[in-house]
């Protein structure tokens, strides 16, 4: 939280100038959303939302159920965690810094699980372990990739192969 909080103050400190020209922009009484369009929760990237995430995020005694007791607390954390000055309200600034900073975290996360599987994809490829990839090496995954979409082996890859993968 700490970290959160530290980013948080920065961005709040250097949003100040753009609050303003999100402001100017909007048209009166609405926020302004993608292409200037108003706001919904719509307009947020939303990985994870359902039921099971729901039950994930807001089951506090993690016995498969959420009560409404459960969810209540959890959304006024939530709240009291997006109001940094405290104020009792929660600012378009206060909002995206914290969704900023949960993105940048999950990206973060992202890539560095994709380097790791990069690491071990180059280990598959190089056959002969000599810490190279061949064109032979590197063109073998190819093939095969292409082998198995082909699956009517006639050296066109189109509608006709049903293969949904390789």
């Amino acid at each position: 939280m700490k970290d959160y909080l530290k980013f948080a103050l920065a961005a709040v400190a250097a949003a100040g100038v753009v609050s303003t020209a999100v402001a100017q922009q909007a048209p009166q009484g609405r926020r302004a959303g993608a292409a200037g369009a108003p706001a919904t929760m719509g307009d947020r990237a939303a990985p994870g939302h359902g039921k099971d995430g729901f039950v994930e995020t807001h089951d506090a005694n993690k016995d498969g159920k959420v009560t409404k007791d459960e969810f209540s607390a959890r959304r006024a954390d939530n709240y009291k965690g997006l109001d940094l000055n405290g104020d009792g309200q929660v600012t378009e600034v206060e909002y995206v810094t914290e969704y900023t900073f949960r993105l940048d975290k999950e990206l973060a996360e992202q890539r560095a699980r994709q380097i790791r599987q990069a690491h071990v994809r180059f280990g598959v490829l190089d056959a002969d372990k000599s810490a190279t990839l061949s064109a032979a090496e590197f063109n073998e995954s190819g093939n095969r990739m292409f082998s198995r979409l082909d699956n009517n082996s006639d050296g066109v890859v189109d509608a006709r192969d049903t293969a949904k993968g390789y």
